[in-house]
């Protein structure tokens, strides 16, 4: 055990003369919250303490990308009151993860007052105070990294309050330049990162048939975190009839991805029109259909005004063993460009998360639409916003983009696409208490 549990995992403890109550624990995608009530045997003074626990630091390394890092260090700031105590950082022994933290923290501070960076120096200063500050080069390289993303593109949070005032300030043209900040933002700051292996979604390979462990989909981090998977992946974006390989056919990949990632909830962004072929369909319409060892079997379906949930029984024809699959298909997004208004797409992404909710089913929902970059990304991208809007009051619509792409390339594919979720979170301001649990 690295480093031992010190505090409740429910209700109410006794460490020596502190006593220490669980009061909330929120779970994100790469941290966690705790807020605790403390008392001291004998007096009457409550104190309330509040934990961050960043979760996504790897046993050996640092993080692939600082962005997730940075986001959470920006939480913590922005809930510490200015009159509070000092901040007690650790780790498991104290110096690695505990010094990159302290390093970037001041490094930060030092940036937005004096406009300049002295790693080594801090580092060096540290040490005096605290041996072995910054433990390993692969730290020291990660607070450069990280240092430089976070100059590179700035403190682009904002309170939704502001959102409006924000967008008028993206739209307006750039000093000296001939473009427009939204087109900046896009074009020149988000860049699209190669994703890891450690994000690819892997079939049960199937006995002498090459390539049969592939499909073209990326486990994708939602805004909290799922407790049912270990790695907390909520999305799956996925087109899975673009394999570089040889399979047999697509739809044996696609059913047997839906049984690989447990989903049971499919959100698919459709191209209009009957003789698009831009994503097979991979679903029998009226009658069942065997899929290699799947038989589906089409139970019902509804035709909403601006999508249609389609409900289906897969059986694995091996063990007998079924489960329901919901598809959720929006209709209403145009062959070329966005939605003029983002009401029916907010909708649309209300309606697949209630209905989850509502069923109370477990594991990721599949989202896909033909590239599995552009539409999926948008869905994902503002699924996240919304969430956080509601929970935290602030929007960051770059950072999310930029998350999703260090894990899938291209996620929201065009300025359009961008744009549209700009707008669709302003729009979602005028129903903010519409979804709410």
């Amino acid at each position: 055990v690295k480093c031992d549990q010190y505090w409740p995992t429910r209700g109410t403890e006794t460490y020596g003369l502190i006593q220490v109550s669980l009061l909330d624990t929120v779970e994100l995608a790469t941290y966690c919250v705790r807020t605790f009530a403390l008392y001291k045997n004998g007096s009457s003074e409550k104190r309330e303490v509040r934990q961050f626990q960043f979760t996504a630091w790897p046993d050996h390394g640092v993080p692939e990308h600082p962005t997730p890092f940075l986001a959470f260090l920006r939480r913590i700031k922005s809930c510490n009151p200015p009159d509070a105590g000092p901040m007690v950082v650790h780790c498991s022994a104290g110096v690695g993860r505990t010094g990159c933290f302290i390093v970037i923290d001041a490094m930060l501070e030092r940036i937005k007052h004096e406009k300049t960076v002295d790693i080594y120096g801090h580092v060096t200063l540290m040490r005096a105070q605290r041996n072995y500050m910054v433990q390993t080069e692969d730290q020291y390289v990660f607070i450069h990294d990280a240092l430089l993303e976070a100059v590179t593109c700035g403190n682009t949070e904002v309170p939704a309050r502001n959102l409006y005032a924000y967008i008028q300030k993206l739209t307006q043209m750039e000093s000296g330049e001939n473009v427009t900040g939204m087109e900046l933002e896009f074009k020149n700051r988000l860049v699209n990162i190669m994703p890891y292996e450690s994000t690819r979604v892997c079939l049960q390979p199937i006995r002498g048939v090459e390539g049969s462990d592939y499909i073209n989909a990326s486990f994708i981090d939602g805004y909290r975190s799922d407790p049912q998977h270990s790695r907390y992946w909520k999305y799956w974006s996925s087109w899975p009839f673009s394999s570089p390989v040889s399979v047999s056919s697509p739809q044996p990949n696609a059913t047997r991805g839906i049984k690989t990632a447990h989903t049971k909830w499919m959100a698919k962004s459709a191209d209009s029109g009957p003789l698009q072929e831009k994503c097979h369909q991979y679903w029998p319409a009226e009658r069942s259909a065997r899929y290699q060892y799947f038989v589906v079997d089409p139970m019902a379906e509804y035709n909403m005004p601006q999508y249609i949930l389609r409900e289906f029984k897969v059986t694995d024809a091996r063990d007998g063993q079924s489960r329901t699959v919901r598809q959720f298909q929006f209709t209403d997004w145009p062959e070329q460009g966005v939605p003029k208004s983002g009401e029916g797409f907010i909708d649309f992404i209300g309606q697949v998360h209630k209905t989850k909710e509502q069923f109370g089913q477990d594991g990721p929902i599949t989202v896909h639409c033909s590239a599995g970059v552009g539409r999926t990304g948008v869905f994902i991208t503002l699924s996240i916003v919304l969430e956080r809007m509601r929970y935290e009051g602030v929007v960051d619509i770059f950072q999310t983009v930029k998350m999703l792409r260090t894990q899938r390339p291209a996620m929201v594919q065009t300025e359009d696409q961008y744009q549209f979720c700009y707008r669709a979170g302003l729009e979602y301001l005028g129903s903010f208490d519409h979804y709410a649990t």
